[in-house]
């Protein structure tokens, strides 16, 4: 840890100014964090010497966007690590991180080390990185420089950095990317969940019945012999329903299916929840039939469980778990069928 007792802080902000190493940054930094900045800078360089090619203020705070009088003050720092041989760079750079992060804090809490390895720094500009970009080159302040940041803003400045073609087509894979993942996502993920529901509550019925759960692929057949014919209890259409759901899931998770129209979606989902509705509506009637309680006991004791006395008055009250959670505890109970 470094004792900031032994640093005169007013000495080296008053030479910092005279040498002219922090003129801009004290126009934007209040007195106390541009002292505090320089303090840091100091100590910076007389640890790591040669190893450090420049460090500046994060771009934010000359733009007016982290002016908060809590805002952490970014400061970039490029470390040479073209001799680095007795460590990976990723250790290398956890190491500085963890280093700098400690001879920071006793200084100044708000001061937020980001140190960028020289060589991951020139890859970052060949990609284009838009932190790079903006907030290092662009905008950022330079406090310490040994003749390696200034060049590099004035060749922006003048246009004469440019990311390859390469940081382009990469840029805009990962968009047409991220489409197509968020569209497989959300297309098996809905429609799972109504082959599910549809599963599940056949099963739930059958199971009342004293009839063993079939896996989701004999659900329709099971639905048509034991519920429809047998007890007529549902009618073909809700039999074609649940052969629907279970078929369009099989199709989307084999890849033969890789998208649903809006209609052809709102239109099974309305028909699974219509025959939710009734199973349920099934399960009630058989319940009352046998002089038993519908609610499934599970839900019974959730809500025991949720008593809330006010005034010698108790009521009930579903705990809200958050939608995390709810979803964590469908789908464990799916799991468990």
């Amino acid at each position: 840890m470094i004792k900031t007792t032994k640093i005169k802080k007013k000495k080296v902000l008053k030479k910092a100014i005279k040498d002219r190493r922090i003129p801009i940054a004290a126009d934007f930094l209040s007195r106390k964090d541009a002292r505090d900045v320089q303090v840091y800078v100091e100590a910076v360089v007389k640890k790591f010497g040669k190893y450090i090619k420049a460090m500046a203020v994060g771009g934010s705070h000359k733009t007016g966007l982290g002016k908060k009088k809590t805002s952490d003050i970014d400061v970039p720092i490029i470390v040479d690590d073209t001799d680095v041989r007795r460590m990976t760079r990723p250790e290398l750079k956890e190491k500085l991180f963890e280093r700098m992060c400690e001879m920071a804090y006793p200084i100044s809490k708000k001061i937020h080390p980001q140190p960028y390895l020289l060589t991951e720094f020139w890859e970052y500009v060949r990609e284009g990185n838009p932190v790079i970009y903006n907030l290092v080159l662009r905008d950022a302040v330079i406090l310490y420089d040994t003749g390696f940041l200034l060049p590099m803003q004035m060749l922006l400045k003048m246009g004469n950095i440019k990311p390859s073609k390469e940081a382009v087509d990469k840029h805009m894979n990962v968009s047409k990317q991220l489409i197509k993942l968020t569209k497989d996502t959300m297309l098996s993920k809905l429609v799972y969940n109504l082959e599910q529901a549809a599963v599940s509550s056949t099963q739930a019925i059958l199971m009342e019945l004293g009839i063993r759960p079939p896996p989701p692929k004999e659900t329709a057949e099971f639905a048509e012999k034991h519920l429809l014919k047998e007890r007529k209890l549902i009618t073909e259409k809700d039999v074609e329903t649940v052969a629907v759901a279970v078929k369009i899931y099989k199709q989307v998770e084999h890849k033969e299916r890789k998208e649903i129209s809006a209609k052809e979606f709102e239109d099974l989902m309305k028909s699974v929840e219509e025959y939710v509705k009734k199973i349920d509506s099934v399960l009630k009637k058989i319940r009352e039939e046998k002089g038993e309680k519908w609610l499934y006991e599970i839900y019974e004791d959730a809500e025991k469980k949720s008593a809330v006395r006010h005034d010698g008055m108790v009521d009930i009250e579903m705990p809200d778990k958050g939608e995390e959670e709810a979803t964590k505890l469908i789908e464990e109970g799916l799991g468990q069928r």
